[in-house]
């Protein structure tokens, strides 16, 4: 018994030296009702709409904020998406002029839209095109463009070019992105075949391919890529699937896979390691089923059991229907169910359980930080070469970041209190500090 009380003193004593409080790791309501989350700043900034057209972005500090609606009485279609840094957000608004919804981003610091049409000047439905995904940096955009009543094509936007249209390999049908990488040079998507059945596809470098398995055959409907390009996910019958250019094909599983029981992947990280997703009964209600987070060691978790494991209290939340990854992998958010079986949109913060983590099992070195607390100027010690360095306040938003540090940091610009310090070096896993700004 003694033994015991003494290893779980030196657990919570370790919690309290690495400033890994239970509490702290949050998941968080944003709001009661449906929402479609469509992305996630690295900084925790959320966007996200209703079906009828309300356009919203959240952060822990501000809540829930409406931004933009659709005005013409249409419901909305595509996604709200949001860059990484938190400047902007794609989104599909009513141009007044024209009365239709189209492709538009919203400047977060102007507090102002933009609207960017479609490849018709009248659409149908109320579109004439709908925002699917943007690129980290905002700059282009990639969704759908009407062009007939009956059909409709894969669409790229940036300033350059306006909006061109992706085309369609098999004639007469239609197509859809749905993702993009961060320098625009693969976009997937959708692609109807002859019979009408829809299948995943991708276009690099504006070259459109079907997305197939080992053995030749399509695959289903293709949600997200990474940011380099080389990994894809989507929805397959009745699995997800994480394909990659090296390895091919991987299936998600699940125990209760079948006709009856399915899954889709909904997001990806930027580095392609982490994938969310959901498992449901067919055509049972989105947040009848359950959430899952995979990463090719660990494979499918569910992701509340995967939250509980990190000691997050999950206050009787189902994350059924994960949504959205941030592009480090740090946040989650989707929709799910309450205590009180209502609809739900959360938000899952995991920076501060890895920065946590990472701090408590960084390799025995001689890395050290200096003077700590620190009034202006933090010094790095150990080290020749640091190719980056981020610093995380405690509510884990990104608040510095410093390229080609020569071991020191400036933190005079931080308000007083405690943050943990990431440190990077080309080839080998990050570091992570704690440190209190006097």
């Amino acid at each position: 018994m003694k033994k015991i009380y003494k290893i779980l003193m030196k657990a919570l004593y370790t919690c309290f030296l690495f400033g890994f409080y239970i509490a702290n790791a949050q998941l968080t309501i944003m709001a009661v009702g449906n929402y479609t989350v469509g992305g996630i700043s690295d900084g925790g900034i959320v966007s996200m709409h209703t079906s009828a057209g309300q356009i919203y972005k959240w952060d822990e500090l501000n809540g829930l904020v409406q931004i933009g609606s659709i005005s013409n009485g249409y419901p909305a279609a595509g996604r709200t998406l949001i860059t990484a840094d938190g400047t902007k957000i794609g989104s599909s608004t009513t141009n007044t002029v024209t009365s239709f919804n189209e492709i538009s981003t919203y400047n977060t610091a102007s507090a102002s839209w933009s609207n960017h049409g479609g490849l018709v000047p009248t659409g149908w439905d109320g579109h004439v095109s709908s925002t699917w995904d943007m690129t980290s940096d905002g700059n282009t955009i990639v969704g759908l463009g009407w062009l007939t009543a009956g059909t409709a094509h894969a669409v790229k936007w940036n300033a350059a070019s306006g909006v061109t249209d992706l085309g369609s390999i098999v004639p007469n049908r239609s197509s859809r992105a749905n993702a993009i990488n961060s320098d625009g040079s693969v976009i997937v998507g959708w692609q109807d075949q002859d019979n009408g059945t829809r299948s995943g596809v991708k276009w690099v470098n504006g070259a459109e391919s079907f997305i197939t398995d080992s053995n030749g055959n399509y695959v289903g409907e293709a949600g997200d890529v990474s940011a380099d390009g080389t990994t894809i996910i989507g929805a397959a019958m009745p699995n997800p699937y994480v394909w990659n250019s090296v390895n091919g094909l991987t299936y998600i599983t699940h125990p209760n896979s079948s006709a009856f029981f399915r899954g889709g992947a909904t997001g990806i990280s930027a580095d392609g390691k982490k994938v969310v997703g959901f498992f449901r009964p067919f055509a049972a209600p989105p947040m009848s089923g359950e959430g899952f987070i995979w990463t090719a060691a660990g494979g499918r978790v569910n992701l509340n059991d995967y939250a509980v494991s990190m000691g997050i209290n999950t206050q009787g939340v189902n994350m059924s229907l994960p949504l959205a990854i941030s592009q480090d992998g740090r946040r989650i958010a989707g929709v799910g169910t309450n205590a009180s079986n209502q609809i739900v949109a959360f938000f899952l913060d995991l920076s501060k359980v890895l920065l946590a983590t990472n701090e408590s099992t960084k390799h025995n070195n001689t890395i050290s930080i200096y003077p700590n607390p620190v009034k202006d100027v933090l010094y790095i010690k150990g080290i020749s070469k640091i190719d980056k360095v981020e610093i995380y306040n405690m509510v884990g938003q990104k608040v510095k970041t410093d390229n080609a540090v020569e071991s020191r940091v400036d933190v005079s610009s931080l308000s007083k209190g405690n943050y943990i310090l990431e440190i990077f070096v080309k080839g080998e896993a990050s570091q992570s500090f704690k440190f209190i700004r006097q």
